[in-house]
């Protein structure tokens, strides 16, 4: 059977959230699809086996590092086999038919990436659709969470129930066609975690194709956001930000999208 979209899901300890997202996923998909769960955990032989046995419908990579969230997405893009790839977080349940977006990149093979809206546990959108992030754009944004206490910061410039082009999209969930994926090489690995979204989808577009925010699909995510309450994290996150802005321009440079509602 011809495989249509392939999901890969990174677990590092948290299986019982991979089950979970499995469910949803069996629920809400219509089209032939497989899911790819690639292991940063470093399990015993012993584990893998157990682990291997709890859905036969998911195919588990074990990757002998810890090698970050980028190299774990890779592991498993590498051997996918769908015509679309999807990246998927474990703390993700999808909500509603991924057919029409399904639909949507078939008839628009101009678009390299898509994602569906994402929502919090009490119906809140979430900013998962962005623009660029500057230097400027990344003070302004960090000043608006700590005055305003937000956790989602979202813009007033744009309308989140409209299918629409945006800057990038955060890698909770990306769907990217095949030429996008062999294009660009899938997520680049010198990010440990943080920003390989922000730079897949800034590489993507460098590619001549285009990033979409489709909100006919939805996703509930409330996000774990560790890098506001460790400082690893933090540290971690910053670096990925100055790695990306090195590559891309801290304040400009970055490849200018087209302007489509769709």
């Amino acid at each position: 059977m011809d495989i249509t979209l392939s999901i890969v899901i990174v677990e590092y300890n948290s299986i019982q959230e991979i089950l979970a997202c499995v469910a949803s996923l069996k629920k809400h998909i219509g089209v032939p699809f497989e899911v790819i769960v690639s292991s940063n955990s470093c399990y015993s032989r012993q584990q893998q086996e157990a682990i291997d046995r709890t859905d036969d419908n998911v195919r588990w990579l074990f990757n002998a590092r810890n090698g970050g969230f980028a190299y774990a997405m890779n592991e498993g893009l590498k051997v996918a086999r769908g015509r679309y790839l999807a990246i998927m977080n474990p703390d993700c349940t999808l909500c509603s038919d991924i057919g029409p977006m399904v639909r949507f990149m078939d008839m628009h093979p101009e678009v390299g990436a898509i994602a569906p809206q994402m929502k919090d546990g009490g119906g809140n959108i979430q900013d998962t659709a962005r623009p660029y992030v500057t230097l400027s754009r990344y003070i302004v944004r960090q000043i608006k969470r700590i005055v305003y206490h937000k956790v989602s910061v979202l813009s007033a410039a744009m309308d989140y129930s409209k299918v629409q082009t945006v800057d990038w999209l955060i890698g909770a969930f990306i769907m990217v066609s095949r030429k996008a994926y062999e294009l660009t090489g899938g997520l680049d690995e010198g990010y440990f975690m943080y920003a390989e979204d922000l730079d897949w989808c800034t590489r993507i577009r460098r590619a001549g194709l285009e990033v979409v925010y489709f909100p006919e699909v939805t996703i509930l995510y409330a996000g774990t956001r560790r890098a506001r309450t460790s400082s690893k994290y933090a540290r971690i996150f910053i670096r990925s930000h100055i790695r990306y802005w090195n590559r891309f321009g801290y304040f400009f440079g970055h490849p200018k999208r087209q302007d489509l509602v769709f």
